[in-house]
């Protein structure tokens, strides 16, 4: 039985953004899905190549960090990494006012957002053939390649994951 064809819905700037900047991504449909982990299972593609955004406090400044969806984020990395004095996750409250947007849709894309922050890449993503992250949706993903990515976003690069115990 063939699934019904569901109409996209990528966030809007995100598609205009990428599609500007000329980068390669490909659109990936799947069920509703609220975490990394869920979209690695629905869409059957390795948790390390699906990516987490997860936003983080440091200091007064907010910035997004994307590791593997199966990894932490290593906070003292994030820490050293941005000179800061106080690094912590950020809460719900924080990302809806703000991002104004829902804690299961951040994307990747921080000058997407109406502030400014900046983005740390983890080292594992860097060398990944793909990238497999949110596009503001639940029930879409986008795959581009990381080298795509990087270009258009200008990450941080370094070591901010640890395993999971």
């Amino acid at each position: 039985m063939k699934a019904k064809k569901i109409k996209h819905a990528i966030d809007k700037k995100l598609e205009d953004f990428l599609k500007k900047a000329k980068a390669k991504f490909q659109i990936i449909e799947h069920k509703v899905v609220y975490t990394a982990q869920d979209a690695a299972q629905t869409t059957k593609k390795k948790l390390k190549d699906i990516s987490k955004v997860v936003l983080i406090k440091a200091d007064k400044d907010f910035l997004l960090v994307v590791v593997p969806s199966g990894k932490y984020v290593d906070l003292k990395a994030v820490k050293k990494a941005v000179q800061a004095k106080k690094v912590k996750m950020a809460t719900e409250k924080d990302i809806t006012k703000y991002l104004k947007t829902k804690v299961s849709l951040l994307h990747p894309f921080a000058s997407l957002y109406k502030t400014k922050m900046e983005t740390l890449l983890d080292k594992s993503l860097v060398k990944a053939k793909k990238m497999i992250t949110s596009a503001g949706s639940y029930t879409v993903s986008i795959e581009i390649n990381p080298k795509d990515f990087i270009k258009h976003t200008n990450p941080i690069k370094g070591s901010f994951s640890k395993s999971k115990k």
